[in-house]
């Protein structure tokens, strides 16, 4: 026993050792104005997560959670927390050797590596491994024990039969018992992992799902959209098109403020760009995995801009993707490549989410131009109202591929039947129900204004004028309900987060929650968003105590 703790305490000594050496190296380079190096190698909101997340496995049997974030929001950052907690954590029984922390992704993206292992303290760096390498990590998985696989971006790669599913399947830790017999872990990452969620639900207390703290010094899609950076995008197919871009969006936004713009585009389409580029005096570079910017070459770029610049991609600056902050200042306009079938997914990675990040102070307070950054709006909404509602994934409307062959299934996963599958939400949520065919001239269309009180007066009187909603009257009526909201949607997409998803889920009879803060899931409480369009009342109700509103 004096050995293993011997050999405990001595890995402890090497990987705090390793990670202190990490935060001065990043400190260096900082100081030298390296644009990859950071003011703080780590920073507190990624501490306190990893803390949280470290404290979840440590106080509870469950084998994987799966973290939802946003991009550019700092997960390298948490990785590298998570893996140094686990492994200097205090109890022998509960402490990981770094040996077996793994960094992995089933991404095509060599950088992702590169600069993980630039990043990472030294004694993690052999565990770093890309989809180009992940046989490489069978060996070391045969028969593993007391570990951790840390998934980055989960939802690429992440099919049935595909190189990483086949990879885990093989070494035999896809199976509960075996997890739970030899101490395996999973973290699974993404910004967009809401099919991932679908199928993670499924695993009940085997599993549980994290956000992480969005600090305020960050900006992300939303923001863009509500202080127009982001706009609407649209084909580039001829010279009409690449012209109105370049006229508009640089010249006419810029001016003499010379910038880098971004451009994703195609072989077929990217003369035009060329030719409005040229056309207008402006710098036209193409960057493909066949015609690359070297990364020499990109510094050199955003080091000394004395012109508009336009860069053409195609396969670069999408997930995982690093653009520095320091260069970020320095880019102009950026433009999705337009597609008849967006995928949502694909458009939050794309360009506008390798734009966001922490540098909202510069925007805000400075009204320091960027953009537009144009994408498809329509998937931004829908993002939004998944990344505020992840436990609804099954109902929130999301286009993206099929879900239908995810690895996660608990059909891939050995010994998970009998496993409870309602999420710790799926019992407190309740069919929304709906009261039509109202008076337009009622106080609570007519007067937007109308007091919180007074609006419960008036729903109340509607409820009791008939029977079939004396249930929803006595659960509003008990003093331990709570009503959290009364609110008129006065957007489009107000309107349809909170009137046609739910008018939808109630014709399915599908239980639903929408924008429920976190305070209020411990208690039961209903809200009542009005409709003033078509003069209906639409009611969700969150039941802590069931005895108060029986399951639909």
């Amino acid at each position: 026993m004096a050995n293993i703790q011997s050999i405990s305490d001595c890995n402890r000594d090497y990987v705090l050792s390793s990670y202190d050496s990490a935060i001065k190296l990043n400190r260096t380079l900082f100081a030298k104005k390296d644009v990859k190096a950071t003011s703080e190698y780590i920073y507190p909101n990624q501490k306190e997560d990893a803390t949280m997340i470290c404290n979840k496995f440590y106080t509870e049997n469950m084998r994987v959670i799966s973290i939802i974030k946003r991009t550019k929001v700092g997960m390298d950052g948490l990785m590298i927390e998570i893996a140094k907690i686990m492994s200097t954590h205090p109890d022998d029984n509960f402490v990981l050797d770094y040996n077996n922390i793994f960094f992995i992704t089933a991404m095509s993206n060599l950088s992702w590596e590169i600069d993980m292992k630039e990043k990472i303290p030294d004694c993690f760096r052999e565990n770093v491994y890309h989809h180009g390498k992940l046989k490489r990590l069978k060996s070391k998985l045969l028969n593993i024990k007391n570990a951790l696989i840390i998934n980055d971006e989960i939802d690429t790669g992440d099919k049935e039969e595909q190189k990483l599913h086949l990879l885990l399947k093989d070494s035999g830790v896809l199976d509960i018992n075996y997890m739970e017999c030899n101490n395996i872990r999973f973290i699974f990452v993404s910004a967009t992992i809401i099919n991932q969620l679908k199928e993670l639900f499924k695993w009940g207390d085997k599993h549980q799902t994290y956000k992480m703290k969005i600090p305020d010094n960050y900006i992300g899609h939303k923001e863009f959209l509500e202080l127009g950076i982001i706009q609407e995008y649209y084909p580039i197919i001829n010279d009409k098109d690449a012209e109105k871009w370049v006229s508009e969006d640089i010249l006419g936004y810029y001016g003499a403020d010379y910038r880098v713009h971004i451009i994703r585009t195609d072989e077929k389409n990217k003369k035009y760009i060329q030719n409005a580029c040229i056309k207008n005096n402006i710098i036209f570079k193409n960057h493909t995995s066949t015609d690359r910017i070297e990364e020499k070459d990109l510094e050199d770029i955003f080091n000394c801009i004395t012109n508009h610049i336009v860069i053409a991609v195609k396969g670069f600056y999408r997930r995982a993707n690093l653009i520095p902050n320091e260069w970020k200042l320095k880019i102009g306009a950026t433009h999705e490549r337009y597609v008849d079938d967006a995928d949502t997914s694909v458009q939050i990675q794309g360009l506008p989410g390798r734009m966001t990040g922490y540098w909202k102070h510069k925007i805000v307070n400075k009204n320091y131009k960027t953009g537009p950054h144009r994408t498809l709006i329509k998937a931004i909404e829908e993002y939004e109202l998944f990344y505020n509602n992840p436990y609804d994934v099954y109902n929130v409307k999301y286009n993206t591929t099929d879900p239908n062959r995810i690895f996660l299934s608990p059909k891939n996963i050995r010994n998970l039947d009998g496993i409870n599958i309602i999420n710790k939400y799926e019992s407190e949520k309740r069919v929304p129900i709906i009261v039509s065919n109202l008076n337009k001239d009622d106080i609570i269309f007519k007067n937007s204004r109308l007091h919180k009180v007074k609006r419960i007066e008036y729903i109340k009187s509607v409820l009791l004028k008939n029977e079939i909603y004396t249930k929803l009257l006595k659960f509003i009526n008990h003093p331990i309900v709570h009503c959290s909201q009364i609110s008129i949607s006065q957007t489009t997409l107000s309107y349809r987060n909170h009137i046609t998803y739910l008018i939808n889920a109630s014709d399915r009879k599908t239980p639903y929650i929408v924008d429920i803060k976190q305070g209020y899931k411990t208690i039961n409480n209903l809200q009542c968003f009005i409709d003033n369009t078509e003069f209906r009342l639409v009611f969700v109700l969150w039941v802590i105590n069931n005895e108060l509103y029986e399951y639909d």
